[in-house]
């Protein structure tokens, strides 16, 4: 959620939620704060991310391979997978990745495999939006050449 339309949310409350609790009238507070909802829904930003839930609050892949990890690196590492937090926009891109488990990095070759994945982005009340994700996968040693 972003931070005006949070703001916005509130001061349109104000009035509901100061009222004493005896003189409030509870279908009144909700259909008040239903409208104010509606209206914070109709004006969100859906290219600002928000963080994803459960299906289809999560964007699916659709295009890429798999990250691959130098054998070296993993030689003292006992997991056998990865969590990577993203954000992946409406065209489907991954950016701002950061390994998270284990903790090897991403190199260039897997920073250059995320750049080609893409993604079916996440669906927030029927409509497509930008989320922050994990994502897992296994760890996979990459083919020496």
């Amino acid at each position: 959620m972003h931070m005006p339309g949070l703001v916005s949310l509130l001061l349109l409350s104000a009035p509901v939620l100061a009222a004493e609790p005896a003189t409030q009238d509870q279908a009144a507070f909700e259909a008040e704060l239903q409208r104010n909802l509606e209206a914070f829904e109709q004006n969100m930003d859906r290219s600002m991310p928000i963080p994803c839930g459960r299906p289809p609050m999560r964007p699916e892949r659709i295009k890429g391979e798999d990250l691959q990890f130098d054998p070296s690196r993993l030689t003292h590492i006992k997991a056998t997978t990865y969590q990577l937090r993203c954000t992946i926009h409406l065209d489907g891109t991954a950016t701002d990745c950061l390994m998270l488990k284990p903790g090897v990095g991403l190199d260039a070759k897997n920073r250059e495999t995320i750049k080609q994945w893409r993604f079916k982005p996440a669906l927030y009340k029927d409509k497509p939006t930008a989320t922050t994700c994990m994502l897992f996968g296994k760890l996979t040693p990459r083919p020496e050449n």
